[in-house]
């Protein structure tokens, strides 16, 4: 039997094994505690007729932090809130408030009309948002908040004006959906660029985002009835199929004679080859001539996630990149102001290309004129 005094040794000896296995089990620095957590709230089309987007963007960010998230500092984490808009304004609306609600430390929204939704609340909030926008400068409502690691309508105006300065373009018609971005760099800046400076007749045929499929026969028609000797077309997935397959039967479209915008490099998936034959679209450099790194990244994509990456896929993991990269230069955690100036300072290599940021707060980046043949995308070369 234990005398008093070994009794109170046996309890101290045990009371110290406690405190012991306490101090063993509280949190390991690696998870990051909830100041050195960079939370990056995400509003994107994750369900609907345009979730392809949502899912690209998603799934290029998720694949950059796995891949670079060990070189964030000791204690720290990238975590993403993800937000299904559904292409819907007024739910983008919805999901920003509500991820407001957990002070995310970054900001992510696609597409055009839901980011207009969010973009001066987002601003006001003060938080850097990564936005999925093809205007030509990524703070169109007056926002200084907005970066953009994609491509523009700037760029790819710039090379439709050369293809039709290059093809002495004089009948040219402009259709595409009725957008503010759209109308500002097709109805206004490429169209004033091709009036005043080869004199050319621009004829604008714009249309609503949500034209009706039985629609595009129309719209179609009107083009044809105009006679155009250069014709550019622009939308959505559904729209570009919609308006190529009307246009087909009434035979406007011969080789070369019609540009297409972006989303044609998404379009040419669902158009058979012989209705994408013979049109032309600006396209990043990796499409059409990948290095390497490129074909090499492109194939780890689509055995982690069983498709082939889109562009939007590459942008979105250099978009990851950024993140990280200006995580490891940052003292966490760090002021939104901190945040966007670490941002704009990024200087990496990434799978498009170099990342560096422009004074517009876009990335620095290019287009170049291709064509489809047989269903493949490839370089316009020679003449034409």
């Amino acid at each position: 039997m234990l005398n008093k005094k070994s009794f109170l040794a046996v309890i101290g000896i045990a009371l110290f094994a406690v405190l012991v296995s306490l101090v063993d089990l509280s949190p390991k620095p690696q998870v990051g505690d909830a100041g050195n957590r960079v939370t990056v709230a995400a509003n994107f089309p994750l369900s609907g007729e345009l979730a392809f987007y949502g899912e690209e963007f998603r799934d290029g960010l998720l694949m950059a932090v796995a891949d670079k998230g060990e070189s964030l500092p000791e204690g720290s984490s990238t975590e993403f809130e993800w937000g299904d808009n559904r292409f819907s304004p007024k739910e983008a609306a919805t999901v920003l408030q509500r991820q407001l609600q957990n002070s995310p430390t970054l900001y992510t929204s696609a597409l055009k009309p839901q980011v207009m939704a969010v973009e001066k609340e987002v601003s006001a909030a003060g938080i850097p948002n990564l936005v999925w926008v093809l205007d030509l400068t990524p703070n169109p409502a007056g926002t200084t908040n907005n970066f953009r690691t994609w491509v523009s309508f700037k760029l790819e105006t710039d090379v439709f004006f050369e293809y039709a300065k290059k093809n002495n373009a004089k009948n040219v018609v402009l259709s595409y959906v009725s957008l503010p971005s759209s109308e500002l760099a097709y109805g206004k800046y490429l169209a004033d660029r091709l009036r005043n400076e080869l004199g050319a007749n621009v004829i604008i045929e714009s249309y609503n985002p949500d034209v009706a499929a039985g629609d595009f026969r129309n719209i179609a028609v009107r083009i044809a009835s105009h006679k155009p000797d250069l014709m550019m077309v622009n939308g959505f997935i559904p729209h570009m199929v919609g308006l190529i397959k009307a246009m087909r039967p009434l035979g406007i479209i011969k080789q070369g004679n019609t540009m297409a915008a972006l989303d044609m490099l998404d379009a040419a998936g669902v158009l058979s080859a012989e209705e994408s034959e013979g049109i032309m679209v600006a396209a990043p450099p990796f499409m059409i001539d990948p290095d390497a790194e490129q074909k090499a990244w492109a194939a780890r994509f689509e055995q982690k996630y069983r498709r082939k990456p889109s562009y939007h896929a590459a942008f979105a993991y250099d978009a990851g990149l950024t993140i990280v990269d200006a995580a490891t230069r940052l003292k966490l955690p760090a002021s939104s102001q901190d945040w966007l100036a670490a941002i704009l300072r990024t200087d990496i290599k990434g799978v498009t290309g170099p990342i560096r940021y422009g004074p517009d707060q876009s990335l620095i980046t290019s287009l170049q004129p291709a064509i489809y043949r047989n269903g493949v995308l490839v370089p316009l070369i020679g003449d034409q």
